[in-house]
């Protein structure tokens, strides 16, 4: 199965003046150095997703040892650079054949286990929304205009709100993957007018995680 990580640079130009959610932007860029040389202990094909930002850094400047780069996610600048899952999900739907996409603050001591590898889908673990998760989604359904139909399905159904978290993420059904993503940039597109009303980076959880659950 194939390996993948995504970085997308947000429309930044100088990913050293960014921490990203790290404590700063030397811890930032050691980290993915870590995750990718680690990949590359274990596994011989492990390709990077990125941005011309990415790749000047990563590759050009760094070496970093993926085995294949593909600088694709500059078509994603017109979005709000809040919006930091949304190149992850471009980069499941890019995929054609089994995957397992590692975040780069993901560090693995040792090859993923054979049959987590053949399993239809494949995530970090389940979580059940805490009562900080369920005040972000009330911002939400008050701010929003589109919601998909699985989740107001859900909503109506269910008092808790669960999700997967996708620190690791991939699997066989591709078709499925593919049909998953589709309906996460729906969800995002549908709402562009919408997001000057929310903390965007709340949103990512929900059209990530929860979609996918």
């Amino acid at each position: 199965m194939k390996i993948v990580q995504t970085f997308w640079s947000g429309g930044k130009n100088n990913l050293m003046n960014e921490s990203y959610g790290w404590f700063s932007p030397d811890y930032h860029v050691m980290g993915w150095v870590l995750s990718s040389n680690l990949l590359r202990r274990y596994y011989s094909d492990v390709e990077l997703y990125t941005d011309k930002a990415g790749y000047e850094i990563f590759i050009k400047k760094l070496n970093l040892p993926y085995t294949k780069v593909h600088v694709v996610l500059d078509c994603l600048n017109k979005y709000n650079s809040k919006l930091w899952a949304l190149p992850k999900i471009y980069t499941y739907s890019l995929q054609e054949e089994p995957f397992l996409h590692i975040d780069g603050d993901v560090f693995i001591w040792g090859k993923f286990d054979k049959d987590l590898m053949s399993s239809e889908f494949i995530t970090q673990n389940m979580e059940s929304a805490t009562e900080y998760y369920k005040k972000l989604w009330i911002e939400l359904e008050n701010n929003l205009s589109y919601f998909p139909e699985e989740i107001i399905q859900d909503r109506k159904e269910n008092t808790d709100i669960k999700a997967y978290n996708v620190g690791i993420f991939g699997g066989n059904d591709i078709q499925f993957i593919k049909q998953y993503t589709k309906k996460a940039f729906e969800f995002v597109d549908k709402n562009i007018s919408s997001l000057q009303n929310i903390n965007v980076g709340d949103f990512n959880i929900f059209f990530e995680q929860y979609m996918f659950y």
